[in-house]
């Protein structure tokens, strides 16, 4: 399995009464996701299957993705997905699928989490700013330590 996690993009700002998980993308956010997924196609020309968080700033992000792949059809909510996921979570979420490139739209610091759980067994401290997409590919069973982190690209890179 191949693992793409994605940072929702640049969003609002908390103002209230709007709610955290109401959040949108800002213009700006906007415009950066689809410059950067349509960038991500260069490199990784294949998703099977997107799964994102039920906020609607990862919403968004995901659904401008699914555009970008033509695969508007292959994207699923999972509220698991949310913020504060666990990494034991999101192995759990992932277990339901077969799908060998799979992306996961999520949230900070989670993606960081995972990154290092999933790749070094918590001893790694990352950088995930918004838009950014890392690839972690799992040559046996997906769980903790067993995958290899291959790349983080930053959206700032294009």
């Amino acid at each position: 399995m191949n693992l793409y996690l994605v940072r929702h993009s640049i969003s609002e700002k908390i103002i209230p009464p709007k709610k955290d998980f109401e959040r949108e993308l800002t213009q700006e956010g906007i415009a950066l996701i689809n410059k950067a997924s349509a960038e991500w196609k260069k490199i990784i020309p294949k998703m099977d299957l997107i799964l994102t968080s039920p906020y609607s700033r990862a919403e968004q992000t995901a659904k401008i993705i699914a555009e970008v792949y033509g695969i508007k059809g292959k994207l699923i909510i999972e509220n698991n997905l949310a913020a504060g996921c666990s990494t034991g979570n999101l192995i759990d979420t992932l277990s339901n699928y077969e799908q060998e490139n799979i992306a996961v739209i999520g949230h900070q610091p989670d993606l960081s989490h995972h990154i290092s759980n999933l790749c070094c067994n918590n001893h790694l401290n990352i950088s995930f700013p918004p838009a950014a997409i890392a690839k972690i590919s799992f040559n046996g069973q997906l769980r903790f330590g067993n995958g290899k982190l291959e790349f983080l690209i930053p959206a700032e890179a294009y």
